[in-house]
């Protein structure tokens, strides 16, 4: 098969801005957004980077198939490729540059035909960039972002991951939240915000379980720090075990996983279904960050 790779943006600097691009009407495998900048005196830090990026969002006539913040792109990179995404030159030299990638998936497998964002019309496929001013431990701030287009791919299915911010529910303890109905679930990636510090073991959300139509459905119970334990089949280990190799990221991000071996056998099908719901048992009363990672069908 034939596939095109072009430039949507090139070397844009880095501004408080949201910017809109149409997207190729070829299926699309994926996107690459990139971010430069130049060290200030020491290391341009990973948690550092993140802000530079506010939001991706990918709509067709409207409707959502990518909506994430930069933390949980990252770790939607992390769950579908099994690795984190790159960031060059580990480096503190003053004014070494440095560069964050993020890939920005519409299957679960680049250069996927028969999963892949469609053919569209001119104008129906567009992107919008959230990005802020890069901050004083960085500078000489840009971005650039290309497209990987299949001509010629007739996909049966196209990935939809969405950002949904769930509020602090008043207390801590079960916490029921309405997950879409209609496809089939992936995976769900939380966020959390609490994440044991010095002497806790206490995390912003305890325990997981997921219900359909009212009886438990592959998540009968997940406490926390087994989930994080899960995180050996999708991350590619720690650069190190002391502190001074610094944080491994995502350090507050886990997985309910129903597609563990990416076959799709294990997907919750929501189709048909009356309730779908996450219950969370709070350990903390505050707001958590949910991102609902869907295969749909064509």
């Amino acid at each position: 098969m034939e596939f095109i790779r072009s430039n949507l943006i090139r070397d844009r600097t880095s501004a408080t801005e949201i910017i809109e691009r149409d997207l190729p009407i070829n299926p699309l495998s994926h996107l690459i957004l990139s971010m430069s900048a130049c060290n200030v005196t020491n290391e341009w830090l990973l948690t550092e980077a993140l802000p530079f990026l506010n939001s991706v969002e990918v709509t067709r006539s409207g409707v959502t198939v990518i909506n994430l913040q930069s933390e949980d792109l990252y770790g939607l990179n992390c769950y579908l490729y099994r690795k984190r995404p790159q960031f060059s030159q580990k480096v503190a030299t003053d004014n070494a540059t440095r560069t964050l990638g993020f890939i920005i998936p519409f299957g679960r497998r680049i250069f996927d035909p028969d999963e892949c964002f469609p053919a569209t019309k001119k104008g129906d496929l567009t992107i919008r960039i959230n990005t802020t001013v890069i901050g004083t431990s960085a500078d000489q701030g840009i971005w650039s972002l290309e497209a990987v287009e299949m001509p010629g791919a007739n996909p049966s299915h196209h990935l939809r991951a969405g950002l949904h911010v769930i509020a602090a529910p008043g207390a801590t303890g079960d916490n029921d939240v309405d997950l879409p109905i209609g496809n089939e679930i992936i995976a769900l990636q939380l966020r959390m915000t609490t994440f044991p510090a010095t002497d806790s073991h206490v995390y912003g959300v305890e325990n997981a379980r997921v219900l359909v139509d009212n009886k438990e459905f592959g998540y009968a119970a997940a406490r926390a720090q087994c989930l994080v334990a899960d995180g050996i089949f999708r991350l590619d280990g720690q650069s190190g075990d002391i502190a001074a190799a610094g944080s491994i990221l995502p350090v507050n991000q886990v997985w309910l996983d129903y597609d563990p071996h990416g076959d799709g056998n294990w997907l919750l099908d929501t189709k048909g279904k009356s309730s779908v719901k996450l219950r969370l048992n709070m350990g903390v009363n505050e707001a958590t960050n949910l991102t609902v990672i869907e295969r749909v069908a064509l």
